[in-house]
């Protein structure tokens, strides 16, 4: 415990995402490296066995190999687990370049599968009849062929001097190679033109029907569109001009001959004759062979069928070829991983789940059935294109992971662990409720977890898809099935709370005495924290922090670190006094025991903090709050009030326990438009909480970090963005730590970036103070001009102004004022004012001058004990580019605006005080367009109305 705990993570570690997978980071969200290395630099050292019982892609395995350590993990999904094979053991990306291009070149039909893939999707231009591979085919939906096509044309594009992609028609090339005799000329064409809409629109993929979906007409030459009355065989042109090329014979997709079409000897024996069908795809090898790899429930085949007709015919065969290339020409487990999972990203982009226009909508699986896609149109995107990107966003992941990865050696059990040259990470495929059935009592050093939300049904869709096609049908097997044919219970609210509980039960027995626990939650939800709270404390952990991340820019998130108590610590707790439990019955909890409990650690919270409070927040307060009291324990374990004898409880708010109790009496506490301690604000979405009689314990959370802010910049030397986050966060621990948009608002009030990204300030304090005096001088001449006395605080006196004091600038009758009786308020208030401006009976001024935006101590401390009066106004005196701080504070802290307006502030800049200073006539009238953060003589010629002289 000693080293862990001296040097134990306690605030908050934003997170640098680097490069990913898309595919991933939808569907397998992993926490960010630094915030791993962090939690592992805290709690263990090299050589430490780290369990992760939500193993996911292996990231927490990956981090700890990487720092020394032995990684024990856990994920009952072979897709998750394909994919830690691919970032756990993949070779450099010098080496998935060569075997991609292995790939590519190894042999299909005595061509090189790109060849053969590309093939497919051969075409022509439509301009100048040349050659060339189609990227996409737009499907009318239900339709029997496609009616445009999407490709680029080299030779065009030197034409015009760019690339551009071309849309046109289908010909009859592409019709028979699909199988499909060609059009009559007398006939119809298949798809009308469309005026051209706007294609970038996104549109969700859970649109209706009905959505006035359209598509772009097919350009005849460069520009013109088909009329419905032109006869398309017609030639194009004015009389007089050169006659057009004859009629061309059908152009190969890679070059044609005497000997016919090159596609002869990959796609078809020979183009297809007109008065021929097509082939029913379903008699194909690939098809059968596809179909075999889904396992179903109670023999519905018919969702196997509907996911394959997701795809076209071509699709089909073209996604099982690479699959099938794959498993044949790479013996190399990490390199096979790494291509199934790049291929696994093609699989919804390659369906018709890939609608035009728009994005890819999400494979869903209902009741046994495949819902189906809501576009009009569906694109048909080259297969091989699309796996080509993929192999490359693949290999810019692995190599954004860095040169600190070490290779992972997988152990075949749990006694391969451990030496220098043995195995270091042991991949337990099964549900977290049971790895401690795996693991001996007492074995791991530390359980470093981030706890995925429970699975949505598109997730489960995709993952039986992928693993099914990619794996294999004996891993399908072993996926969840039941909630996608529609025969799985309902699962009840607290089914995830329950599974949680057993989870964090079965890791912790596994645990070491004295090691620690670190449970990581993405997202904003309370009782996710709460069911981590209580399942920790069920399972005998001690909660030692709660940290709360708020942040727009990053997402919110929450860590909790527990202990597990070692022999003395139990010891202990059992020798020592207990406090007398008030409130309680025969041990059982009470109402008011736990409604107290919440209120008071939501006011010390308030207090501290100075300002609102979400709810999140306010729940880790009283989890830390219950866990000093002990309480905490006896949630976690407790059950309604005589529950035990088999009688109804006395409360039936009691009566679930666990975080099912805490979360019903935390809302029902917080929502009581009666409660005597707090306030909601904010609307009903996020809602937050403030104290009915606010006070300070100390100054106010948000002048606190920019105080923090300004002395890092002048104090740390050459600093970058990032140090300055690190550094900032380690002053604030636990619930102390401020929103990261408080922290950069303040970061750009004060910095000022050099030319390689280091940060620097420009305020010199000596400086700072310097202008202080110097704004204050202003105010007693200009005061001393319009006719009205001036006083200044005793604390100035002594400052420099031009060549004296500002003592020195005070008349006799000024220095010897009593102002009580000028303004009747505690003369110890009214003496920490930096300047007056008073007429006795008629009027006084107030002036704080800050060269900060730090107002709390100003307007919600001294301000607070000096009451307001109708011959009375405030003034904040501060530098403009401190504007949109001061704005912001405002804006996050009601309790801030309400004093501002009932003590009656205004708000004036340095800038535009002494410009007013320096005109030759004076007055009190010559203020009023200065005032406020957005005053009249910013808005655009009002400067030169109100200085006309």
């Amino acid at each position: 415990m000693g080293e862990a705990q001296r040097k134990r993570l306690d605030h908050v570690v934003l997170p640098r995402r680097l490069p990913g997978l898309a595919l991933l980071e939808r569907y397998f969200p992993s926490p960010a490296d630094n915030q791993l290395d962090a939690e592992l630099a805290s709690f263990a050292r090299a050589g430490d066995t780290v369990l992760d019982p939500w193993a996911g892609t292996g990231w927490t395995a990956r981090r700890a190999i990487a720092a020394g350590m032995r990684a024990v993990v856990s994920d009952p999904s072979p897709f998750a687990q394909l994919a830690g094979q691919a970032f756990l053991l993949t070779p450099d990306a010098a080496a998935i370049e060569a075997a991609f291009g292995q790939l590519a070149a190894s042999r299909r039909v005595d061509v090189p599968l790109r060849q053969h893939i590309e093939e497919l999707y051969a075409t022509r231009c439509a301009t100048c009849r040349r050659p060339v591979v189609g990227e996409q085919f737009i499907w009318p939906r239900d339709a029997d062929a496609p009616g445009r096509k999407m490709y680029r044309c080299a030779n065009c594009d030197l034409s015009i001097g760019g690339p551009v992609e071309r849309v046109a028609a289908v010909d009859e090339i592409d019709l028979a190679k699909l199988g499909i005799a060609p059009r009559p000329t007398d006939a119809p064409p298949p798809m009308e033109p469309i005026p051209i809409a706007d294609a970038a629109r996104d549109v969700d993929d859970v649109d209706e029907p009905d959505l006035d979906d359209e598509l772009p007409p097919a350009p005849v030459g460069l520009t013109a569109g088909p009329s419905l009355d032109e006869d398309p065989a017609a030639p194009i042109g004015e009389a007089g001009e050169p006659p057009p090329p004859p009629p061309l014979e059908a152009d190969a997709p890679t070059g044609h001959g005497a000997e016919g079409p090159r596609f002869a000897s990959t796609v078809l024996p020979e183009p297809v004759a007109p008065q021929l069908t097509a082939t029913d795809v379903r008699q194909g090898q690939h098809y059968q062979q596809l179909r075999d790899r889904f396992p179903v429930l109670d023999g519905r085949t018919e969702l196997v069928e509907e996911l394959l007709d997701l795809y076209t015919a071509r699709n089909l065969y073209a996604l099982q070829t690479i699959a099938n290339k794959i498993d044949a020409e790479l013996r190399d487990p990490a390199l096979a991983a790494v291509f199934r999972l790049a291929l696994a990203a093609c699989l919804l982009p390659a369906s018709r789940l890939n609608g035009y226009p728009g994005r890819v909508a999400s494979l869903r699986i209902s009741g046994g059935h495949v819902r189906q896609p809501a576009s009009r149109y569906q694109r048909e995107a080259n297969v091989w294109r699309l796996f080509e990107s993929a192999v490359q966003d693949v290999r810019i992941a692995v190599a954004a992971l860095g040169h600190d990865r070490r290779s992972a050696r997988f152990a075949a059990g749990l006694e391969d662990l451990g030496g220098m040259a043995a195995a270091n990470v042991l991949w337990i495929r099964c549900r977290p409720a049971v790895i401690g059935q795996y693991l001996p009592p007492d074995h791991v050093d530390m359980v470093l977890a981030s706890v995925p939300d429970a699975p949505s049904v598109d997730e489960l869709s995709f993952e039986y898809l992928a693993t099914a096609w990619l794996i294999g049908r004996e891993a399908a097997e072993t996926l969840r099935l039941e909630p996608l044919f529609g025969s799985a219970p309902a699962r009840s609210d607290g089914a995830e709370a329950t599974a949680l509980r057993h989870a964090m039960a079965s890791a912790a027995g596994a645990l070491k005495p004295d090691g620690w626990f670190v449970v990581l939650l993405e997202g904003d939800d309370p009782d996710r924290l709460l069911a981590a709270a209580t399942s920790g404390a069920a399972a005998g952990l001690e909660l030692v922090d709660v940290i709360h991340r708020e942040s727009r820019r990053s997402g919110d998130a929450v860590t909790l670190h527990f202990r597990k108590p070692s022999a003395e610590d139990r010891l202990r707790d059992a020798v020592q006094p207990s406090p007398l439990r008030l409130g309680a019955e025969e041990g059982h909890l009470t109402y008011p025991e736990l409604a107290d409990a919440i209120d008071r650690s939501a006011v010390e919270l308030l207090r501290a903090r100075g300002e609102p409070a979400g709810l999140t927040r306010i729940a880790a307060a009283v989890l830390l709050g219950l866990q000093r009291s002990g309480l905490l324990r006896r949630v976690a374990a407790g059950r309604g009030n005589g529950e035990a004898d088999g009688e109804p409880p006395q409360d039936a708010r009691l009566e679930r326990g666990g975080a099912a109790l805490l979360a019903t009496l935390l809302r029902e506490e917080l929502w009581r438009d009666e409660h005597r301690s707090l306030l909601r604000l904010g609307d009903a979405d996020r809602p937050q909480w403030w104290l009915r009689e606010p006070e300070l314990a100390e100054s106010p959370l948000a002048d606190r970090v920019e105080w923090s802010t300004f002395s890092i910049l002048s104090t740390a030397g050459r600093l970058d963005e990032q140090g300055f986050l690190d550094r900032i966060y380690a002053l604030f621990p636990g619930l102390d730590s401020p929103d990261e948009e408080l922290v950069r608002a303040c970061l750009a009030a004060y910095a000022a970036r050099g030319e390689r990204g280091q940060l620097r300030t420009d305020d010199d304090l000596s400086h700072r103070l310097e202008d202080h005096a110097r704004i204050i001088g202003l105010l007693v001449d200009y005061a001393h001009r319009i006719g009205l006395r001036a006083w200044v605080s005793k604390r100035e006196h002594d400052r420099p102004y031009e060549g004296g004091t500002l003592l020195a600038r005070l008349h006799d009758d000024e220095r010897r004022a009593y102002l009580p009786l000028v303004i009747r308020a505690p003369a110890e208030a009214l003496g920490a004012v930096d300047a007056l401006w008073y007429r006795r009976g008629r009027l006084a001024f107030l002036f704080e001058v800050e060269w900060t935006a730090m107002i709390g101590e100003a307007v919600l401390r001294r301000g607070r004990q000096i009451p307001p009066g109708d011959q009375q106004a405030r003034f904040l005196v501060f530098p403009a580019e401190r504007t949109e701080l001061i704005r912001l504070k405002l804006e996050r802290s009601p309790w801030l605006r309400a004093e501002v307006a009932e003590q009656n502030w205004h708000f004036l800049k340095w800038q535009h005080l002494e410009t007013m200073i320096g005109l030759e006539q004076a007055g009190l009238d010559r203020m009023e367009p200065l005032l406020g953060l957005d005053p009249l003589i910013e808005r655009g010629g009002q400067q030169l109305t109100m200085f006309g002289e």
